[in-house]
C-alpha cells in the first residue's frame, strides 16, 4: 500500500497562512492590545485579501467566528513576546539566530536591518519558503543579504548539515553578553 503524501509536501503550511494572517489583520487594530508592528505581514498575503483584513467587521468577524477561539489573541501576545525577545537579543550582541519552521515569519526583515552583521537563518520546507519569497518578491520587498532562507525536510535531512552549508558559526560567541 503506497503511503499518502503529508499536505506539507505539496501546499504551504496551514499554520504559516493562518498565523500571518492573524499579524496582518492585527498590524490594523487600533487597540493596543491587539495591534502588532508586523508591517511585513500584510504584503506576504495574496494581494485581493488586503482591503478585507483592513475592515473591522472583518477583522472581528477572523477573531470571532472563523477562528478558533482565543487563538487571535494567542497568537498576537505570542508575537509581541517573541518579538520583544528578538529585539533583546539583536541589541545584546547575538550575532546568528536561527528560526525553525519560519513559515511566513518577518523578523529578520524587520529587525535585522539595524544589524548588517547579525545573520538570521530561516529553515523550513521549500514549499512554504518558496511561497514566502515569492510574495517578498511581487512586493518588491528587498531581502538583505545577511538573511538565509534554507529548506528543509525536517524528516529527513540534518538541521545542523543545513546550517553548516550557509556558513553557520558553531563558535561563534554573543559580543557584550
Amino acid at each position: 500500500m503506497k503511503k499518502k503524501p503529508k499536505r506539507i509536501d505539496s501546499k504551504t503550511s496551514r499554520t504559516a497562512e493562518m498565523t500571518c494572517v492573524t499579524r496582518a489583520a492585527s498590524f490594523f487594530e487600533h487597540n493596543p492590545c491587539y495591534k502588532s508592528d508586523d508591517y511585513i505581514a500584510p504584503k506576504l498575503l495574496p494581494i485581493f485579501m488586503l482591503p478585507f483584513i483592513k475592515i473591522p467587521i472583518v477583522r472581528y468577524i477572523y477573531k470571532n467566528i472563523i477562528s478558533p477561539k482565543g487563538i487571535y489573541e494567542y497568537v498576537i501576545a505570542r508575537t509581541k513576546y517573541i518579538d520583544s525577545i528578538f529585539s533583546e537579543s539583536l541589541k545584546n550582541g547575538f550575532r546568528q539566530v536561527v528560526i525553525y519552521g519560519a513559515g511566513f515569519d518577518s523578523r529578520g526583515l524587520r529587525f535585522v536591518s539595524d544589524y548588517p552583521k547579525t545573520l538570521v537563518f530561516e529553515l523550513d520546507v521549500p514549499i512554504t519558503q518558496n511561497a514566502k519569497i515569492t510574495q517578498l518578491q511581487k512586493r518588491r520587498i528587498t531581502i538583505p543579504e545577511n538573511i538565509h532562507f534554507i529548506p528543509i525536510d525536517f524528516n529527513k535531512e540534518s538541521v545542523i548539515e543545513k546550517l553548516n552549508q550557509y556558513n553557520f558559526n558553531r563558535t561563534l560567541h554573543m559580543k557584550n553578553y
